[in-house]
């Protein structure tokens, strides 16, 4: 019966549609009919909320459907590798992978570091106090021009050496894959760890090949035998305070020309001093947000044999190799 009233209606208002607007007016039931119209709208509305609203809980839905079909770590491994490019089975913590975090959680920064520098200075011969009062914890950038000059790392430290260090099945390796940090940065779709980065054929590592792809990876070592034996290339920089030690993990970053790391910012305990054993690179410092109008950003280069010291906690840093027939090969540590 229901069903009959309704298509009785809807056949007079389907009618009333065809006639024109003042013959409408003129209808004693034109009140009536007028609060059929937002009534239609109205449902017409809510259809469209509703829809949405099935749509949104269909997806949901869905998602929550699978988890049970891949099994919660699978789906986690999907979702990390697939949103983030983070594999969640060889990363001890996600949260140095997700930058945006890291980003948007950092103190603030005081613009006094950075008021009034455009460029990095470039200094010698400097006494340990000088530098403590002057640059290791002011936060202000510097190049030590003269601290490498005994290092056997400058003669010794090439990719063959470091592949013969971190060879298949050594310790080095499996702690750097188990424990440590590793960064393909622009190779990821083809490093997935660092085994792969020394798996390369030498034609391609040392740029032989006219048509090379270029790579650039970074890697902390973490491992304490390790660390004693690269120590044995590398001494401690003659500038750092008496009473400050540096870390005993080792970051190395090595890779050849038109490849380097984005523009980022860290989030490690202190900050730190890398030196360029090999190769020439340049530094873009960027201000933190936060001072854009008061500070500048600016690039240099770091040329063999020389240290750059500077707190990759409140400035945002990128690098470029730009060696020309060369290999980069950066080792550094931070210092408390």
């Amino acid at each position: 019966m229901s069903k009959s009233i309704d298509e009785k209606v809807q056949s007079i208002v389907d009618q009333c549609k065809s006639l024109p607007k003042g013959t409408i007016e003129k209808l004693s039931n034109f009140k009536k009919l007028e609060l059929i119209s937002p009534t239609q709208t109205q449902s017409k509305g809510l259809c469209d909320i509703y829809l949405i609203l099935a749509i949104i809980f269909g997806l949901l839905g869905i998602f929550t459907a699978s988890i049970p079909y891949f099994g919660t770590a699978r789906f986690l491994h999907y979702f990390y590798d697939k949103a983030f490019t983070i594999d969640i089975y060889r990363e001890e913590c996600l949260a140095p992978k997700l930058e945006f975090l890291i980003d948007l959680f950092r103190p603030v920064t005081s613009c006094d570091i950075c008021q009034n520098i455009t460029d990095i200075e470039r200094i010698s011969n400097i006494t340990r106090e000088e530098f403590e009062e002057k640059y290791a914890y002011t936060n202000h950038p510097v190049i030590i021009t003269d601290a490498m000059k005994d290092w056997l790392a400058l003669e010794q430290f090439d990719f063959k050496f470091f592949k013969r260090l971190y060879r298949t099945n050594s310790s080095a390796l499996r702690a750097v894959e188990e424990k440590c940090q590793f960064f393909p940065y622009k190779n990821k779709d083809e490093f997935e760890t660092l085994g792969d980065v020394f798996d390369m054929d030498l034609e391609r590592a040392y740029m032989i090949d006219e048509n090379y792809q270029p790579w650039y990876v970074g890697w902390s070592n973490c491992d304490y035998s390790t660390a004693y034996l690269l120590r044995q290339y590398y001494s401690r920089p003659y500038f750092l305070p008496e009473r400050s030690e540096s870390s005993k993990l080792d970051w190395i970053f090595m890779g050849t020309p038109g490849f380097g790391a984005h523009m980022h910012i860290d989030n490690v305990d202190l900050p730190s001093w890398q030196a360029q054993v090999r190769g020439r690179k340049q530094w873009t410092l960027r201000p933190v947000p936060e001072c854009h109008f008061v500070c500048k950003e600016f690039s240099f280069i770091v040329e063999p044999g020389e240290i750059i010291v500077l707190n990759t906690n409140v400035w945002y840093h990128k690098t470029f190799v730009i060696s020309e027939d060369e290999i980069s090969i950066t080792i550094g540590s931070e210092f408390d």
